[in-house]
């Protein structure tokens, strides 16, 4: 039961960081997104990853949105 208890605190922990880091990635991604030089098609690209992020944060699904951030500033160039 104590291990029951302990791996679900640390669930839920891990599930708040993630929460808190959506945010974060999405600034870096609005304050690169000026002065990054991209081709039309990738700059729509970041903008629709971007937006998902977003929304996936917004729906509770952090783990798809830290991914689909990941993807933004991948093709960015930043990290």
């Amino acid at each position: 039961m104590k291990k029951l208890l302990v791996s679900t605190a640390l669930l839920a922990v891990s599930g708040l960081a993630l929460a808190h880091g959506c945010p974060g990635e999405m600034k870096k991604i609005d304050a690169a997104m000026p002065t990054t030089k991209l081709s039309a098609q990738d700059a729509t690209k970041v903008k629709e990853l971007r937006a998902k992020g977003e929304e996936q944060h917004k729906a509770g699904q952090h783990t798809e949105s830290m991914q689909s951030l990941a993807d933004a500033k991948k093709i960015m160039g930043i990290q």
